[in-house]
């Protein structure tokens, strides 16, 4: 088996970020293939005990160092990181020969020669494909292409009106780029049956839905859970959202209802790039109530928000790919048996209506959202029962049904190329 090359799968960012790769790098694993995970940047959690070997663009990750050191070493360069990213940025939007010597150092050339040799590669989102195709034709290896968003329609048709003319030609390349991998990919996999008809109008091909279930298998307890890193009272209302702060998120509509709501509720983010809201917390008066967790393990999430009373995914229909979005977040706090309110949005409403796990909101509204916590504020029976109605869909929406279908796709697809 160890002369055999691996199944590669790729992604453009850490691996701590990106559960979904964890999940499937693991599912590889589990149906008997070596598995390698090659992150774009290097990830600050302890990979140790992971079914698969965990690999960044430049090195193997040093499986010696703890991830206290890995993350200081980390944080001392993040600041000057973002600097660097912010003027790159700035600047290729303007000078777009800039952006495309970016593109092909970082996107081509390191990637090219740190991929390793495989019988597979499974590519997570379109960045890194050219230097992925040119590895793939020269090895003869297939390509699995797995869309975690419906990227062409993340933008707003509004937002796409407003952006610069530097900005409209990288959306076009990267569209461009996204349009030949999916011609030349053996197979399009991604999350919801929305995003798949909507990669079938664009692009004309036939994408495999496999949904972001969660895998209770990857759980590892974390050091603490959130009501104590968040130093609650055990009568205090612990709501939680879970998930990189985007821009699809109605974020400023939930503190507007957390003024109205009772100063023993309190609300605590989960993910990345909140930080940018914390001045509207402020201005607010909400000191004290709101809760930055920071990013948190994806192995770790799920018994993590345990211990919170319940979960708001304040997602509204800003472009396509929200209206047919659905997240890692949902099916973690179904997993972590929360009582979930949820937008009114196609995806993330099927699933919610059929298995009852909380009160519909509309994401816009401050009063939509208030009224919803109310409701369970006031009804701990309540409360309790879609908290129970979380914890039977959790048992429904496992990873373990939905990594059949990748089992038979990777199987099909070693198969017809005599992998």
């Amino acid at each position: 088996m160890s002369k055999v090359p691996p199944v590669v799968s790729v992604t453009p960012i850490r691996a701590e970020s990106d559960s979904r790769s964890l999940k499937i790098a693991a599912s590889i694993a589990r149906f008997g293939y070596r598995s390698i995970l090659v992150e774009r940047c290097k990830s600050r959690f302890d990979p140790a005990g992971l079914p698969f070997q965990l690999r960044n663009m430049n090195h193997l990750i040093q499986l010696g160092s703890t991830p206290d050191q890995r993350k200081g070493r980390s944080s001392d360069k993040n600041g000057l990181a973002k600097a660097v990213r912010a003027v790159w940025g700035t600047l290729g939007e303007k000078f777009p020969i800039l952006f495309v010597c970016w593109y092909v150092w970082r996107c081509f050339c390191t990637p090219l020669k740190s991929l390793p040799n495989a019988s597979l590669y499974y590519l997570h989102e379109y960045s890194l494909f050219p230097a992925v195709y040119l590895l793939s034709r020269i090895r003869r290896t297939p390509v699995i292409y797995d869309a975690h968003d419906f990227y062409s329609g993340i933008r707003s048709a509004d937002d796409i009106r407003k952006l610069a003319f530097g900005k409209r030609c990288i959306a076009a390349f990267y569209r461009y780029v996204e349009y030949h991998l999916i011609k030349s990919a053996a197979a399009v996999v991604t999350v919801s049956d929305g995003v798949a008809l909507l990669l079938t109008k664009t692009f004309g091909c036939t994408p495999f839905v496999i949904r972001n279930c969660h895998d209770f298998r990857l759980d590892r307890l974390p050091a603490k859970r959130i009501r104590e890193a968040s130093e609650l009272m055990p009568d205090d209302f612990l709501l939680v959202i879970v998930g990189n702060a985007k821009d699809g998120m109605a974020i400023e509509q939930t503190l507007d209802a957390m003024l109205t709501l009772p100063p023993n509720v309190h609300l605590a983010f989960v993910g990345d790039n909140y930080d940018r809201h914390l001045r509207g917390a402020q201005r607010r008066v909400l000191e004290g109530r709101i809760h930055l967790m920071g990013t948190v393990p994806p192995t770790e999430i799920v018994p993590f928000i345990q211990t919170a009373d319940a979960a708001i995914l304040p997602y509204y229909n800003r472009s396509l790919n929200y209206e047919n979005c659905l997240p890692n977040g949902f099916f973690q706090v179904i997993s972590a048996e929360l009582p979930v309110l949820y937008p009114n949005l196609p995806e993330i409403a099927k699933i919610a209506h059929k298995y009852a796990v909380g009160v519909p909101i509309d994401s816009l509204s401050s009063n939509s959202i208030r009224n919803a916590v109310m409701d369970l504020v006031a009804d701990p029976a309540l409360k309790l029962r879609y908290g129970e109605n979380s914890s039977f869909a959790a048992r429904e929406l496992s990873w373990e049904r939905e990594e059949k279908a990748l089992r038979q796709l990777i199987s099909a697809t070693l198969g017809s190329t005599g992998g």
